[in-house]
């Protein structure tokens, strides 16, 4: 945008605050244009006097220092709705992305009519195969929209002149136009958006689909292990509260989430047995050169600086080495697996039967005064989380939990079950 603004003969300053911007840290670049140097006192944007905001990033786009540069009176803004979620997201498992409330203080923020939004990320993949397309095409579009004080000509030679992947941001600022114009024509050449899995509907739903999915994942023996336990569970609870449902589909998601760990087997099975790979090459335009980042329990050693197991570099060689590990999975859990006595698998056993004996003991001494308890105590491996170092704490966490809630069952008198989360 200087650059064209320069080829324009006018005078711009700019201020990039990089931040981490390598380890996801915020990124908030300052541009002023004016007709001379007069009109420009400082590189950084006085608060409440931006004309346009370009979010990219909707966190960075509503963090306080943008907000404070805006006014409702003066500033446009065109946004990236793509939900992209932030460094923090490693630390707190349970951050919620809060897109709508964010929109909602950009449009108190700017000038209400002005406010565009695009899913400018996932329109660039489609259209280009490369989401770091989505910022010129969110300049595209401020541009139609007689937003920018440049001209399109101007930017498309300050695009040619940097030279970097030209032909790529050419198109994207044109897409960008189109979008302006005619959105439903550059959805239309973008293709249908991916249609989420809909998401179960009532109890026999959801022990349905998980229980077709262990049968894929281990065994149709595994599955019906699953059936099992949940169908008890259904029985128990109405002998105690008939119409409720509330244990049964805690149970239902719990023992499911124990059942189907993520092993070797699993990662290999996801890899080589279904649509993974087809729909990750097909985002990417020509041959795509395959990497996978892995942590083989067998060979790993421990980072000195985090304390936990090192990931090491595997190219597509190893694919065929997923499919003969993935048909191994009949393995899983008997003496002749050679993953299964690492302490970390070994765990992951412990929770399954742990679960079982629990569930075995709710299920003998359940009443009316209980329920509401069984179900706290069968929600806990819902927050066991992760893998490693991360996983386990999880558990301890659990334990303790679970050692609180229990002594609350031994006194039904006093049944109320603390409100507490697993770290």
């Amino acid at each position: 945008l200087g650059m064209a603004a320069h080829l324009e003969g006018r005078c711009v300053m700019a201020l990039d605050q990089t931040g981490l911007a390598q380890k996801f840290g915020a990124v908030l670049s300052h541009v002023r244009i004016g007709d001379s140097q007069e009109h420009l006192h400082s590189a950084r944007t006085p608060a409440g006097s931006v004309d346009l905001l370009l979010g990219a990033d909707l966190i960075v786009a509503t963090n306080d220092e943008s907000l404070a540069k805006l006014s409702a009176e003066r500033t446009s803004a065109v946004v990236n709705t793509h939900e992209e979620m932030p460094a923090t997201f490693i630390f707190d498992r349970d951050l919620e992305y809060p897109g709508a409330s964010m929109l909602r203080t950009l449009a108190r923020t700017c000038r209400p009519e002005a406010l565009a939004t695009v899913d400018a990320t996932g329109l660039a993949t489609a259209l280009l195969g490369n989401s770091i397309a989505a910022n010129l095409f969110l300049l595209g579009v401020a541009s139609q929209k007689g937003l920018l004080p440049v001209s399109p000509s101007a930017i498309d030679r300050a695009i040619e002149l940097n030279a970097v992947a030209l032909e790529q941001n050419r198109t994207a600022f044109r897409w960008g136009r189109h979008m302006a114009l005619d959105p439903e024509l550059v959805a239309r050449f973008a293709g249908p958006a991916p249609t989420p899995q809909p998401l179960a509907e009532g109890l026999d739903e959801v022990i349905s689909c998980r229980e077709q999915f262990l049968a894929g994942y281990q065994s149709a023996k595994y599955a019906r292990r699953y059936r099992a336990l949940v169908e008890r569970a259904k029985e128990v609870e109405q002998r105690i509260q008939p119409g409720s449902t509330v244990l049964a589909d805690t149970v239902a998601r719990s023992y499911f989430k124990l059942l189907a760990y993520k092993d070797e087997y699993e990662v290999a099975r996801l890899h080589a047995k279904t649509t993974f790979l087809d729909d990750a090459t097909s985002e990417f335009v020509g041959k795509a050169k395959l990497k996978f980042h892995l942590s083989p329990p067998l060979i790993a050693r421990l980072d000195p600086e985090t304390g936990r197991p090192r990931k090491y570099e595997f190219g597509g060689w190893i694919l065929p080495v997923f499919g003969v590990l993935a048909s191994l999975r009949f393995l899983r859990g008997t003496p002749l697996d050679p993953f299964g006595y690492s302490a970390e698998r070994r765990a992951d056993r412990r929770l399954i039967v742990d679960f079982e004996r629990l569930l075995a003991r709710i299920f003998e001494e359940l009443d009316p005064p209980r329920l509401e308890l069984a179900i706290e105590l069968a929600r806990l491996p819902q927050s066991i989380r992760g893998y490693g170092p991360v996983k386990q704490a999880a558990m301890h966490s659990v334990e303790a939990l679970e050692a609180e809630l229990l002594e609350a069952w031994s006194r039904p008198e006093e049944a109320h079950p603390p409100r507490a989360t697993a770290a």
